[in-house]
Parts: structure tokens; C-alpha cells; sequence
């Protein structure tokens, strides 16, 4: 698939409507061919990476002009399941060792009823031996090259690269370039942004694309590009870096103008003529046939003509396409022809179905909750040592007719308890996850809808299980009156306290960075908590307006609710010490907080609602940022 774009800007949008737009890639032209590893050079904050967003599809706000794919207006949808985008940061999933990574990734994106050639991959990726190692245990280079294979299991035609080499040593970069190289030479059209390359390492790459200032200064092979500088008087000077030499051009808008102008901003494509035995001396040229096959058909042949070698490739199970590893030796020559997918068209954006996606989803965040053993530990020890501090501060005062405030601030505590605990979390850890989540959505690992199911599922059974074992711990240690059905609701009204304050840290860290969300978090659930703990001694003197207002407040539902299960069903007077106990009547305390016209289920029910509210939010959020 040959790529061309016309006249594509690419436009910043301003946050403040007033304010001005900057226009980063300022109306380039250009084409990459397959079969090419491409590098976009430039200087820092030249547009290299807004460039590859806006080709990608990665960033659509903004961006105007032709995109073009052989030559005819590209369908967005097509494309996207089309080709990959591996971002500069290694976004992987992490506790899963690398084989497992890859099974994730072959269940969801290979076509339904084929084997995605992991195995062959892994090899070729020089990672078959490190199968069993944990993706966060790999190298730098390991991790880069891992990021490949995982986008290899549907053999995309095209592939995107932001900064691959950032961050590696030269003999990994070199490895990380030379299997880009050998994936271009497969067919495929290989486009990846570079910052700027030693010599030995841009001789490397068949085309530069150079881009300045937002416009192009040089497009076109990279043999061609001194040859190119020297003609417009910018000779660049022996022994030198051809590279730093570009880029140092790019200081003074003078040349940037000039080299712009000469190359028509990408229009022009300047390429060296070779002939053929100066291209390739010691290579015989070839032809490669490839024949479909067909539904019946258990065999693909392959021809490479010229030497006129025939090899008949057994076709993998499953008639939407086969994949074959074929590596010949021709006695003029060294060819590699690795993974070649014969695959038929396919109109589905995700390969897998809705429940698909959903089951292999939920088994892989299990895996990954039960594996992060220090985490688990670390819950168990939170919610066992709190549990036993709040039971000792309020040892067998639930009974007390003499305690009531106390009653009222073990109510207020265990909500509180539950809902800082609970909010925080996502805030600090989701934002993270969110990038890996968008750059697996974009390239159409999965849908959205399966992945947001799969993690508020996942998440259930260990958080479910650590609020009952601080509610039980609690509910004995502060003598509570044990039934059935107060323990049930006492552990119920903890756990959607627990669930809604965890839609509404997720809501928060699918928006905002950690640094924002550790200040948005606690600030956005203060007012929740002064509507809960508002006007308990007037309670008959709140307006009718507050009363509604403080509806909307789950840790105001979540007190009420505990005050009810704890006082409520048809429970005994408390013991009373002295002559008279104001209190010792549970329904006495429940009229004084005016709360007698509702009932545990009520407040739960509401509590529900603004928990789908938050979760609702977050769902929004995600769309928001899969989108921007």
C-alpha cells in the first residue's frame, strides 16, 4: 500500500476559543512507497510526530488535506484495520510474560478461524527464547521489538513508528532499524520518526522525509539527499554527517525557506538512478507470484521466478487467509520472504466478536489482578489493620444507648473509609492504563464497550471481598446485632459506597494525568462530603431544596443508609445504664435524623444511579480522549 498526502495541515486546537491556533504542519506534500523504510528527521518541535499522527490517523482534530492510498482517496475505516501505530513510549500490558502477550493479542486480532503464527514471529523477533519472561523484565530493544510482533499477529501492510530508537543504545537501535528493514522488505510500507541519526544509521533507511518549521525541506532517497544540498549551493562538507548537517540547516529560516521552496514543500521527490549492478551486484533479480487460494484449497503457491524454485506451502486452518514462513537460499543470492498473509479483504473493523472480546479481556485483567501479589497483599493488610482500628476505637459501643454520637461517627468513618479508599486508587494508577488502552483500540484490538464491561467486571471480586472482610471485622468488633439480613445489608451498603467512589476516581483518571487528577480527586469529592455530614443536629430545619441537593451526595446516601441498617430492622432497644437514655429507642434516633420516611434499599437504589453516573462519565471520557 503506497501512501500519498497533498496539501495536509495539521492544526493545534487552541483550548481558549479566543485564543490563537497554531499550525504545526503548514500544507506538506508527499508519498511513501512499499517496500521502504521511511524515516521522518527533523529538529525537536519541528512536527515529526504530529506528521505521523495526522498520516495515521492517530490525531484526526485538525488535520486537513488529501490523503491518498494507490492513488485513490483513502477509506478511513479500511485503514485503520489496515495498519498499526506503535508509540514512542513502550505501552505494554503488564504481568504477562511475552508468550502470553502475544496469545492476547493473536485471540483478538487474527481473522476468526486462522492460527496467528506467533510462535514464527517471536522468532523472527529474536524473543522466542525469552517467551517466559515478563513483559515489565524485558530490555529496552526487547520491549520495542515485542511492540512489532504484538502488531505483526494480522501482518498489517503498513506500519507507523514514533521515535522507535528513543531511549537505546547504538547496537540496539541498530537491531531496532534492522528489523524494520527486514519488515519493509517484506512489502510492507514502514514510516517512523527519528530525531537524528548517526551516519552508519541513516545509510539504513531508503527515504528521508526532512520537515522543518511544519514545512518539508527534502524528500526522496537518502542517497540523494547531499546530492540534493549541494545543487541548491549547501554542499555539505566530507566526513560529515549528512543528518547533523540537515538539521543544522534548519537553525537559520533563510535555509528553511530556500530548501522549501526547492523541494516544493514534498512535492518534488528526488531519488539517484542506479543501475542494476551497481543496486544489487552480487543479487538475482525476482518475481514474485502469489496465488490465493481458494476455500477448498489446502495449498498456496508461491513462485519466485527467474530461478524458477516452486515450493508449495501448506496453508494454515481457516479459510480467511493463510500465513506461511518461507525462507529460501538462491544460489545468486540470500531472500527471506517471512509470514507472507494472503488475506482476503475483511469488512469488520474488530476480528473478534462483542463476547469474544469481553471473555478474553476479563481473563486477561484477572490474570493480571491474581499475579500482582505485592497489591494484593498490600489491600489485605489496609483493609484487615483499618478494620481493626476502627473496631477497637469503637469496641462494643453499637449496643450503647449512652453513644449515640458515637453511633453517628462510626457510620460517618465506615463510609468515609470506603469511599477515600476506593477513589484514590484509579486516580493514581488509571491514566496509565489509558494510554495502552487507546493505542490497542486504535489499532483495532478491541471495541471500547467489551473493554469498559471487562474492567468494571474484573475488578469485582477483589474489591467485593476485602470491603466484607473489613465490614465483618467491624460489624463484630463494634457489637452490632447480628441478623442476617443487617449483616447482609451492612456489607451491601459498603461495597456500592466502595463501587460508586471507584466510578468517580475512574471518571476522573480517564480525563486528567496523574499530577491534575491528585488535585481534581480530593477536591471534587469535598463537596460530597460536606453535603453528607450537613445538618445532623437540624435535621428537621434543613429547606426542602438542601434535603434534594445533599440526594445528590453518595457518601450522604451511603451515612443514611448505614444509620438505617444499623438502627432499622425492627432492632431492640439499646442497653441503657443510666435512668434515662434519650437513644435507647432505635426509632427515637432515626426520627431525630428525620430519615423514618426511608429505607436502606432507597438510598441504595440512589446510590446505584450516581454510581452509573460516574460510570457513565467515565465511559464519555474515554471516548473523549480515544478521540482527540
Amino acid at each position: 500500500m503506497d501512501l500519498e498526502f497533498r496539501n495536509l495541515t495539521y492544526t493545534v486546537q487552541n483550548r481558549f476559543p479566543k485564543g490563537p491556533r497554531k499550525v504545526v504542519v503548514k500544507g506538506v506534500d508527499g508519498r511513501f512507497t512499499s517496500g521502504q523504510l521511511v524515516a521522518i528527521m527533523g529538529p525537536s518541535g519541528a512536527g515529526k510526530s504530529s506528521l505521523l499522527n495526522a498520516l495515521s490517523g492517530y490525531r484526526s482534530a485538525g488535520v486537513s488535506g488529501e490523503l491518498l492510498v494507490n492513488g485513490q482517496p483513502r477509506d478511513e475505516h479500511h485503514f485503520q484495520r489496515s495498519s498499526c501505530y506503535i508509540t514512542q513510549e513502550d505501552l505494554l500490558q503488564p504481568l504477562l510474560t511475552v508468550r502470553e502477550a502475544m496469545d492476547v493479542a493473536a485471540r483478538l486480532k487474527a481473522p476468526k478461524g486462522s492460527k496467528a503464527p506467533s510462535e514464527e514471529i517471536l522468532q523472527e523477533m529474536g524473543l522466542l527464547e525469552h517467551q517466559h519472561t515478563r513483559t515489565d523484565m524485558l530490555s529496552g530493544g526487547q520491549k520495542k521489538r515485542l511492540s512489532i510482533a504484538l502488531e505483526l499477529v494480522n501482518n498489517p501492510p503498513i506500519f507507523f513508528l514514533d521515535e522507535p530508537t528513543s531511549g537505546l543504545d547504538t547496537v540496539t537501535t541498530t537491531q531496532c532499524v534492522k528489523v524494520l528493514k527486514q519488515l519493509a522488505r517484506q512489502g510492507r510500507t514502514v514510516v517512523c520518526t527519528i530525531h537524528q541519526p548517526a551516519a552508519s544509521l541513516l545509510e539504513m533507511f531508503d527515504q528521508v522525509y526532512v520537515i522543518a518549521d511544519g514545512y518539508c525541506i527534502y524528500q526522496g532517497d537518502t542517497k540523494a539527499m547531499v546530492p540534493f544540498l549541494q545543487t541548491v549551493g549547501l554542499p555539505c562538507p566530507r566526513h560529515y554527517n549528512p543528518a547533523d548537517f540537515i538539521i543544522e540547516l534548519t537553525e537559520t529560516p533563510e535555509f528553511i525557506n530556500l530548501l522549501s521552496k526547492e523541494i516544493m514543500n514534498g512535492k518534488v521527490y528526488k531519488s539517484v538512478k542506479l543501475d542494476q549492478e551497481q543496486a544489487a551486484p552480487n543479487t538475482t533479480q525476482m518475481q514474485l507470484k502469489i496465488s490465493y487460494e481458494t476455500e477448498d484449497a489446502n495449498e498456496t503457491e508461491i513462485i519466485l521466478s527467474n530461478e524458477k524454485c516452486s515450493y508449495k506451502v501448506q496453508k494454515y486452518e481457516g479459510s480467511s487467509g493463510s500465513v506461511s514462513s518461507l525462507s529460501s537460499q538462491l544460489s545468486n543470492g540470500n531472500s527471506s520472504i517471512a509470514w507472507m498473509r494472503m488475506q482476503k479483504p475483511d469488512a469488520k473493523k474488530y476480528s473478534a466478536t462483542f463476547f469474544e472480546q469481553f471473555s478474553i479481556l476479563l481473563q486477561r485483567m484477572l490474570t493480571q489482578i491474581f499475579r500482582n501479589r505485592p497489591g494484593l497483599c498490600i489491600q489485605f493488610i489496609h483493609h484487615v489493620m483499618c478494620g481493626l482500628l476502627v473496631g477497637i476505637c469503637f469496641f462494643n459501643m453499637a449496643n450503647d444507648g449512652t453513644q449515640m454520637f458515637n453511633h453517628l461517627k462510626l457510620c460517618v468513618g465506615l463510609v468515609i473509609f470506603f469511599a477515600y479508599t476506593q477513589i484514590m486508587v484509579p486516580v493514581l494508577v488509571y491514566p496509565q492504563e489509558v494510554k495502552l488502552v487507546k493505542k490497542e483500540h486504535f489499532n483495532c484490538w478491541y471495541s471500547l464497550t467489551p473493554y469498559y464491561a471487562a474492567l468494571t467486571v474484573s475488578k469485582l471480586p477483589v474489591q467485593v471481598t476485602f470491603n466484607i472482610i473489613f465490614s465483618t471485622i467491624v460489624y463484630f468488633m463494634a457489637g452490632v446485632p447480628f441478623s442476617v439480613m443487617r449483616f447482609l445489608a451492612f456489607c451491601l451498603v459498603g461495597n456500592v459506597v466502595s463501587l460508586a467512589a471507584e466510578g468517580m476516581g475512574m471518571a476522573i483518571g480517564s480525563v486528567f494525568n496523574v499530577t491534575n487528577g491528585c488535585a481534581i480527586g480530593p477536591s471534587a469529592i469535598a463537596p460530597f462530603l460536606g453535603l453528607a455530614i450537613y445538618g445532623f443536629d437540624f435535621a428537621h430545619e434543613i429547606p426542602l431544596l438542601m434535603n434534594i441537593l445533599m440526594k445528590t451526595s453518595f457518601i450522604r446516601c451511603g451515612i443514611v443508609a448505614m444509620v438505617l441498617t444499623i438502627f432499622g430492622f425492627d432492632r431492640q432497644p439499646l442497653d441503657c445504664e443510666d435512668m434515662y437514655c434519650h437513644f435507647a429507642k432505635p426509632e427515637v434516633l432515626i426520627k431525630y435524623l428525620d430519615i423514618e420516611n426511608s429505607s436502606v434499599w432507597l438510598e441504595i437504589a440512589t446510590m446505584l444511579g450516581i454510581m452509573l453516573v460516574f460510570r457513565s462519565m467515565c465511559y464519555i471520557g474515554l471516548r473523549w480522549r480515544f478521540a482527540t
